[in-house]
């Protein structure tokens, strides 16, 4: 998060928790190596101890753990959170406003230990999720995006909201979230511009990498998002999806799927690569020209050249057929196994002088050839996008048409 409150300025004393059962140290101060070191309770009776070191029977103390002050902390605050090691003085108050989970974990709570004369509540959580949580609850999630730089506070924020049951952060976060994994068509074309630079197409420096987004979605119980995160793992080559993905910024972090869930995703993608075979097959390979077909009707009026025009409209999707099965969004465009993309990049062909990467197609479909293919193009994607959730086994009681958020 960039915007916390400011730290207050609590005593710089270290402090017991009372009652204990342990020994247990609060320390303020945990920017420096002396606040993290371990303290062990220590004995005055020197008098029965052996004057030789080697013989000495000292028995060992357990060693007091140390608890640091997470600057998300206030002098006002009339309740202390305990994540790990590190400890939050905040307002129970507004935890129980927003949190009816939190309220009764309060209210059933048998734990009566204080720290510094306040309540004191244990959490079963990172400290640095728990930090970023109730940053939230007192700053808002309006500066947050559903951006890459974002994805560890968005991500901690979501599973602790869904939780504890705060409704309000739950569902502007993923109302964030819904426009990089979107529920319409639309929307994903929207998208998938975003994140086209160029010409060149580079996802991964803008969105979070759908295998670390799948197991939030199920964890959170977002699973509407979860067609369009498969659809996206599935451009991906299989052992790229079976090997797991690693974050540039940190490589030693590396996120894998489950079996089910890799199996889950290739089933999708081998079925995604079937309709796109079939699309090429019926609505390319041997495409006739439309009955208004331009070149058509010259044809008839000529008997000379008529033969070659009526090859016009024929040779040009031929080519696009050709184009398509030669690259499959490769190289060219800088995908791989997008049958979308490869769908509606066959109409585009006919459109662009010159594709990118592509050399210059010497034939172009007339406008009425083109009108109908593109008619063909919109309910062949609009019939894909409706099968993704079958396709990658996810049950949704709605899936909207294109268009439709």
């Amino acid at each position: 998060m960039s915007a916390w409150p400011a730290r207050s300025d609590l005593p710089s004393s270290n402090l017991l928790l009372a009652p204990l059962q342990g020994n247990m140290v609060a320390s303020d101060d945990f920017s420096t190596n002396q606040s993290l070191s371990v303290i062990h309770p220590t004995t005055d009776d020197t008098d029965s101890a052996p004057s030789h070191p080697a013989s000495s029977p000292t028995t060992k103390q357990p060693p007091v753990p140390v608890y640091h002050r997470h600057h998300l902390s206030f002098d006002d605050g009339n309740l202390a959170l305990l994540a790990e090691d590190r400890y939050f003085i905040v307002h129970q108050g507004l935890l129980c406003r927003h949190s009816q989970v939190l309220q009764g974990m309060l209210v059933g709570s048998g734990d009566k230990r204080t720290l510094l004369d306040r309540p004191l509540l244990e959490m079963d959580e990172k400290w640095t999720d728990l930090g970023c949580f109730l940053a939230a609850l007192y700053d808002g999630v309006t500066q947050l995006t559903s951006s890459i730089e974002d994805w560890a506070v968005v991500s901690a924020i979501l599973r602790l909201a869904t939780k504890y049951g705060v409704e309000h952060l739950r569902i502007e976060l993923l109302r964030k979230l819904a426009v990089t994994w979107p529920r319409s068509l639309l929307a994903w074309d929207m998208r998938e511009s975003n994140a086209t630079n160029a010409g060149l197409y580079k996802p991964r420096a803008v969105y979070p990498h759908p295998i670390m987004m799948i197991p939030l979605f199920r964890e959170i119980k977002a699973y509407e998002f979860l067609p369009a995160a498969f659809y996206d793992l599935s451009r991906c080559v299989a052992s790229d999806i079976v090997q797991g993905w690693s974050y540039p910024a940190d490589p030693t972090s590396t996120w894998h799927l489950s079996s089910d869930e890799i199996m889950t995703c290739l089933k999708g993608k081998e079925q995604a690569s079937r309709f796109l075979s079939t699309f090429i097959v019926n609505e390319l390979e041997g495409r006739e020209p439309s009955a208004s077909c331009v070149y058509l009707t010259e044809a008839n009026n000529d008997g000379t050249d008529g033969l070659m025009k009526r090859r016009i409209c024929p040779a040009a999707f031929e080519a696009v057929t050709f184009e398509i099965v030669r690259d499959c969004n490769g190289v060219v465009c800088h995908r791989i196994t997008d049958p979308l993309f490869a769908i509606l990049d066959a109409y585009l062909m006919q459109k662009r002088d010159n594709p990118i990467g592509r050399g210059r197609i010497t034939f172009r479909a007339c406008d009425p050839c083109r009108e109908e293919f593109a008619q063909a193009v919109e309910t062949a994607r609009n019939t894909l996008w409706q099968k993704l959730p079958s396709w990658f086994g996810v049950k949704l009681e709605e899936w909207p048409q294109m268009g439709i958020p």
